[in-house]
């Protein structure tokens, strides 16, 4: 159970740090069928593909419970809602964890543990035992300061790619702090 807590905390906490990525340009090339040698031509088409939502970073989360709790860890996440994935790194850059989900389902894997829900939220609320605002969660790690009922977005050192939420409400005082890639 608390090792599923910290997953959720990482999970919860994963405001610190993204980066954009982009693939490059795809270029194709189409030959039509030839009606006579006269008319061939080669056509070639160049069109970049839109990437999925990337953003990676680290992130930092205080809870001021009793005994006051705190985690660091990096991350990266794919998509948004409403399909998405999150991976969860220790300070060494091993995977612990990762949470997969789509407007349908979600499930946590974690070693050869795996956990499934009816849906994002769900799973954050048997994970935790608390209601986050978990569509407000992933804008954060996709470094959306989208506001959410009980926290308070920080925005003023975004120009350092980072972001500052406290939950003041309910009780305990949290504070997740990301920092993004760049």
């Amino acid at each position: 159970m608390r090792k599923n807590r910290l997953v959720w905390l990482c999970f919860s906490s994963i405001f610190l740090m993204g980066a954009c990525s982009t693939q490059p340009a795809v270029t194709q090339s189409f030959t039509p069928p030839p009606s006579n040698p006269e008319n061939s031509q080669v056509v070639s088409v160049q069109a970049t593909p839109i990437p999925p939502a990337f953003k990676a970073g680290r992130f930092a989360l205080q809870i001021d419970s009793q005994p006051p709790q705190s985690f660091i860890t990096s991350f990266d996440l794919t998509g948004g809602l409403p399909e998405g994935t999150l991976n969860i790194y220790n300070p060494l850059g091993m995977q612990m964890a990762r949470v997969e989900w789509t407007a349908q389902s979600a499930r946590l894997l974690q070693g050869n543990q795996v956990r499934e829900s009816s849906s994002l939220e769900r799973l954050v609320l048997e994970l935790t035992g608390a209601q986050l605002p978990t569509a407000a969660l992933v804008d954060w790690l996709s470094g959306k300061p989208t506001p959410a009922e009980g926290w308070n977005v920080d925005v003023s050192e975004w120009h350092l790619r980072r972001l500052v939420l406290e939950r003041v409400q309910p009780a305990p005082r949290t504070v997740l702090r990301i920092a993004f890639e760049s």
